[in-house]
């Protein structure tokens, strides 16, 4: 929902960071035939300005509110989605959008329905140029939150923002660059590394405060977990496990010579993975596996696909 005369266009919500582009945004999974926007001066010029990351420099398609300042957007999704964040595109005057409130789960959603508390609000700053994104709540802060456990310590470390070769070099978070997500793709060996290392500072760090290694499970979704993969097969201190969604196995041409001499040969590892995944392919998640099983004890890998599901997570994915 947006305040403000609205002339405005969207380039759609975003996929995981590093992984947004052509087949990754989330435009693709709108369900554009039932979209609504409310409010709009001209009927249907709300539905256009959701569009392909690629386009989003497209100028000729924008909505513009009629009676009043608000806009109201009914974004329904052809299946289950995580959204981390949104550009929203105006001119570089007084129409452009100042503020915009996010809901979710209210279907049909109208005017009367904005009394109710926003998941989140944004105050919104002039783009023109859609160089501005604005972050959705780190949903799986919230997730790990939801599953607290008193003895339990959950750290969530976030990754740097880096030009992004994938995503047209644009600056986002990411732990490492990404040239492709297939596994002959090129990789940033030095990123990777780099990015691992700061993931075992932090398993320094909680060594010092007293929580033994074997007491620690790193687990990631999509390049976090790919991160996750490698910084514990590659760390020089036995681990507890290790749990990778929606993943691959990054520099695995270098496994099993790359592990730590065999340090966690027989560390857990729970790999989860959706059948219908666009971005990385289930049959990908399924050879991580099988080259795991090279790396450590091949019982001790356990591979869990989820039908239905694309690059998310799901209510099973996360419970296990």
């Amino acid at each position: 929902m947006a305040h403000g005369h609205g002339r405005c266009r969207c380039c759609g919500a975003d996929a995981e960071p590093a992984e947004r582009g052509a087949a990754w945004g989330l435009y693709l999974r709108i369900d554009r035939q039932r979209l609504q926007c409310l409010n709009e001066r001209r009927e249907g010029s709300g539905a256009l300005v959701f569009r392909a990351w690629e386009q989003r420099g497209d100028r000729a398609q924008f909505v513009e509110s009629d009676d009043d300042e608000e806009l109201l957007f009914n974004i329904p999704f052809t299946g289950s989605v995580k959204l981390k964040g949104v550009l929203v595109m105006g001119e570089d005057d007084g129409t452009h959008p100042a503020e915009m409130r996010l809901f979710r789960n209210i279907p049909h959603m109208s005017f009367d329905d904005t009394a109710r508390e926003a998941e989140q609000t944004f105050s919104l700053n002039r783009d023109p140029l859609g160089e501005l994104e604005y972050p959705t709540k780190h949903s799986w802060a919230d997730a790990l939150s939801s599953i607290r456990l008193p003895y339990v310590k959950y750290i969530c470390p976030h990754a740097p923002r880096i030009p992004v070769t994938l995503n047209m070099k644009m600056v986002m978070p990411s732990w490492f660059d990404l040239m492709g997500l297939t596994p002959d793709a090129p990789e940033d060996e030095a990123g990777i590394k780099k990015a691992a290392e700061n993931i075992k500072a932090i398993i320094e760090h909680e060594m010092k405060n007293g929580i033994p290694p074997n007491r620690i499970i790193l687990g990631g979704f999509s390049q976090g977990g790919a991160l996750s993969l490698y910084t514990a097969l590659t760390c020089q201190h036995q681990l507890a496990g290790i749990v990778a969604l929606s993943c691959w196995l990054p520099l695995h041409k270098a496994f099993p010579q790359a592990a730590n001499n065999g340090v966690n040969k027989d560390i857990a590892i729970l790999q989860c993975h959706g059948e219908m995944d666009p971005m990385i392919p289930v049959r990908f998640g399924a050879l991580t596996a099988e080259k795991l099983k090279s790396v450590v004890t091949p019982t001790k890998v356990q591979f869990k696909t989820y039908p239905g599901v694309m690059h998310s997570s799901c209510p099973q994915g996360s419970a296990c």
